[in-house]
């Protein structure tokens, strides 16, 4: 991992450093890694792919590893340390809208000091933190499976002072290295999707968490409005999938499905991306977001990060993989825009479930 990724900076401005200091070798063998799951170019136009996405999910821990190596960097970038949507109020910033989001996440678990508590996908930890702190200090572990994200973890939690209240474990979230009934109750952030299969994680999440206990999620899915037959769609749909490190989108229907199926009774469930009368699209966050971070998110700033590493991997300024990286995530971007305009995509199903005492 450090091979990979050089020396462990934390700096919000040291981005640039981070990716011209990674290994060429090591860097262009995640690349190749990653695209190789994805060589079909014509995929979403076929009527049946899944043989493709049997390969995905089969790849699915190493295609996602390979894809954090890739972008981690860039996510902090352009979102700081926690790396999903949430909803837009108007006349909130960004900032402040992400973490009401997670800590609408508490609120619905009922957390407080004493609580053990899982993320399951932790990313770099953004999420976590803010739990913590909302929560009152219920102790939080996060998962992951990418060590260069869980050194992260470990050193943003030392920096801001939490590390008596986190721990970190790199581990497959649908094998968890986690004996049964260990949390009083686990969340994720948009992390679940990366699974091979929802049944997966979300059996090893009912298998950890106490009897009683509640798992709070914000799953990525397919709507009612999505029709897998329009090619239109399916090119939306797949591009969120590649840009991504997705196997296969769920439907909320199939996704609640998959909750139940292990186990879980719903508490409750429905998607919170529709706007109402406070609220602008999730997806402005990335079409007309505000803000100087921001701008880096923007089509323009993406242009103009787009266009300097052009620039660089030119003349051999950055490794192999790096410039491609930002166009997979450029191409990404205009994807979950077009998914979030067409009303086939969300980003926030949320559901709250429950494992039963008996």
């Amino acid at each position: 991992m450090r091979e990979l990724h050089g020396d462990l900076v934390l700096d919000e401005a040291g981005f640039f450093k981070k990716v011209t200091q990674k290994n060429s070798r090591l860097n262009k063998k995640a690349a190749e890694n990653y695209y190789s799951n994805w060589a079909e170019r014509k995929e979403a136009d076929l009527a049946d792919n899944q043989v493709y996405v049997d390969g995905r999910r089969e790849q699915a821990q190493n295609m996602t590893n390979s894809f954090y190596d890739l972008v981690t960097d860039f996510y902090e970038y352009g979102w700081g340390q926690s790396f999903h949507f949430a909803r837009l109020f108007k006349g909130d910033s960004f900032e402040e809208n992400i973490k009401r989001h997670e800590a609408f996440l508490a609120l619905k678990l009922g957390l407080k000091k004493g609580n053990r508590v899982l993320d399951v996908g932790c990313g770099v930890g953004g999420p976590l933190r803010e739990i913590v702190k909302s929560s009152g200090y219920a102790h939080v572990t996060g998962i992951n499976n990418n060590a260069y994200q869980i050194e992260r973890c470990f050193a943003y939690a030392a920096k801001y002072g939490l590390s008596d209240y986190t721990d970190f474990i790199k581990g497959d979230f649908t094998k968890m290295p986690i004996p049964d009934e260990t949390f009083d109750g686990v969340f994720s952030v948009e992390a679940t999707v990366h699974a091979p299969r929802l049944e997966m994680v979300y059996g090893e999440i009912y298998r950890v968490l106490k009897p009683g206990g509640r798992f709070a999620c914000y799953e990525w899915c397919t709507t009612d409005k999505y029709d897998e037959k329009d090619v239109s769609h399916r090119r939306v749909i797949h591009g969120i999938e590649e840009g991504n490190s997705i196997s296969k989108l769920y439907s909320t229907k199939e996704c609640l499905a998959a909750a139940k199926s292990v186990g879980f009774k719903v508490i409750e469930e429905g998607d919170v991306a529709p706007i109402d009368s406070a609220t602008v699209p999730w997806y402005y966050t990335l079409k007309k977001p505000e803000g100087l971070r921001g701008m880096l998110r923007s089509p323009w700033g993406r242009f103009y990060t787009n266009s300097l590493l052009t620039f660089l991997n030119k003349f051999s300024l950055v490794p192999p993989g790096v410039l491609e990286t930002s166009q997979l995530l450029n191409d990404a971007a205009e994807m979950l825009v077009a998914g979030g305009e067409m009303g086939i995509f969300t980003p926030m199903y949320l559901f709250v479930v429950e494992k039963p005492l008996n």
